[in-house]
């Protein structure tokens, strides 16, 4: 997807990618499989995530891209098919005259009635699982919201990773260049999990940052897949 208002603006967290696609998808535990369709497109429909530049030197996965993918993920739990959603999105764009309409405040409410509706019609057949109820998917999207801080004009500004509770994960731009951190300590969780991938103790490496142990094993069990 083409950026627009923010790019344009010179905004970073429109323009500066934090993350490659597998590091993303480990972060919010979405199969790496499916957030590459979700970022380079499927073979129907072009990309759902505004990613920076393809070129291989740069880091794809903005801090937008990063907000996108945590709401479509809560799309996906409601009974929504990414792969259908192309069409979707125009319309929620046209409803919402923005180009962002993922990570736009209104998707929890308003939102979801759009999707709801289009998805009733010629076009949109296919996009909601059958059986799915409105109401279930308003209640899980909106709970994802939550996890999203916009500032003052609506745009995010800090992503809770939801997945990573109770420990407190977030990415704010303002904030370790957008890597990653615990919340209380400023700890990058991808030094963390150096660490232990080096062979240290859940224990050393907790006291070596600071944090607490249960947060240390969380890394080891989100970042490298295996328990500590």
């Amino acid at each position: 997807m083409a950026c627009g208002e923010g790019e344009e603006m010179g905004d970073v967290r429109f323009t500066e990618g934090i993350l490659n696609l597998a590091q993303a998808g480990r972060h919010l535990r979405v199969p790496q499989q499916t957030f590459h369709r979700w970022a380079r497109g499927y073979q129907r429909g072009g990309p759902l995530l505004h990613v920076a530049d393809g070129r291989p030197d740069v880091l794809p996965v903005t801090f937008i891209a990063l907000a996108e993918a945590h709401v479509l993920e809560a799309l996906r739990t409601a009974g929504v098919r990414p792969q259908k959603i192309r069409p979707a999105l125009t319309e929620l764009q046209r409803e919402f005259g923005r180009e962002y309409v993922l990570v736009a405040p209104e998707l929890a409410t308003d939102g979801i009635d759009v999707l709801w509706d289009f998805s009733k019609t010629r076009s949109g057949e296919g996009l909601i699982v059958g059986g799915t109820n409105q109401h279930v998917i308003k209640e899980i999207v909106a709970d994802h919201m939550e996890y999203i801080a916009f500032d003052s004009e609506g745009i995010p500004e800090q992503l809770t990773l939801s997945n990573w509770q109770p420990a407190k994960v977030i990415v704010n731009m303002r904030r370790s260049f957008g890597q990653p951190i615990f919340a209380a300590t400023g700890t990058r969780v991808a030094d963390v999990a150096g660490m232990m991938k080096a062979g240290e103790s859940a224990e050393t490496v907790a006291d070596e940052f600071g944090i607490d142990i249960h947060d240390a094993r969380a890394a080891a069990r989100i970042l490298l897949g295996r328990a500590a």
